[in-house]
């Protein structure tokens, strides 16, 4: 969220005044958490007129739904609409029956191309690379910070003898380095992935009556986006998660922020990053 005090020729060309992490470059799977995100930015705004930003996420499902809640949370007097070739109209048609908002259409000017794919990929790499350049590693303990968007953290370590039970009872699928309990959810930390209805995970919820089990690999942890937000909520920046070590509860995130001291709530992303810029992808539903 950026205030305008004179014109500018891109949006990209003001300061940002405020952040919110959301933890991908897609709000695709992340609806909830973009939402959120946005209605926290206009909330500081001051009463300010708004101006929002949306993005190219315009086809499917997920894209309707974004829009539409978006324009109901804000309630907007004008909406202007960019498209060549009708691609959006399944978007703005429930707005246009709405009396209190007026629907704009310019013509798109020739000037403004399409990015290719590739170009926007390149351009996130760059970006990537130049902001952890400097980025040096950080240790927090899991007992002095809170986690979002996990599992992890959330619940109470599981005794040592029940440790030892599932160990055995799903040591055909690799280590397991890590399970906590909360109610009636169970997770666990592992060094590779367990089929959903595999009879070694069924058998590992019973002593704990778990409704819910969660397992995550934990290589596929490595170089996750994380926000790193003080204890106000304000967003300090971001870092990549490098180390989990469950024996001394703590994790190692490397980040270029100025006080990284000063972090005490993490968000979990979706979104895997080297330092180098390059993208791993990101984790599946349900993976955290």
């Amino acid at each position: 969220m950026a205030f305008a005090s004179a014109p500018v020729l891109a949006l990209s060309d003001l300061a940002p005044h405020g952040l919110r992490f959301v933890g991908s470059n897609t709000p695709a799977g992340l609806l909830l958490e973009h939402l959120a995100a946005i209605r926290r930015l206009a909330d500081d705004a001051d009463g300010f007129p708004l101006v929002v930003d949306m993005c190219g996420y315009v086809t499917g499902n997920g894209a309707r739904r974004l829009h539409q809640h978006t324009f109901d949370l804000f309630a907007p007097r004008h909406v202007v609409a960019l498209q060549r070739r009708g691609e959006i109209e399944s978007l703005i048609a429930p707005m246009r029956r709405r009396s209190d908002c007026q629907i704009h259409t310019p013509a798109v000017p020739e000037v403004i191309t399409i990015k290719p794919p590739k170009f926007r990929h390149q351009r996130r790499v760059m970006r990537f690379a130049s902001y952890f350049a400097n980025a040096k590693l950080h240790t927090y303990a899991l007992d002095d910070v809170a986690l979002i968007g996990t599992w992890l953290n959330s619940g109470t370590p599981v005794a040592a003898h029940l440790h030892k039970f599932l160990t055995q009872a799903l040591q055909s699928f690799g280590k397991m380095y890590y399970a906590e309990s909360s109610g009636r959810h169970l997770g666990i930390m592992t060094s590779q992935s367990i089929p959903p209805q595999s009879p070694a995970l069924a058998l590992a919820q019973e002593p704990f009556k778990a409704q819910a089990i969660s397992v995550t690999v934990a290589p596929r942890l490595r170089h996750l986006v994380i926000g790193l937000e003080d204890a106000h909520g304000k967003l300090l920046g971001i870092g990549l998660l490098e180390a989990l070590d469950f024996r001394r509860r703590t994790l190692g995130i490397v980040t270029p922020i100025r006080a990284p001291a000063a972090a005490c709530i993490l968000r979990f992303g979706q979104l895997r990053v080297q330092p180098d810029g390059t993208e791993l992808g990101t984790l599946k539903p349900g993976e955290l």
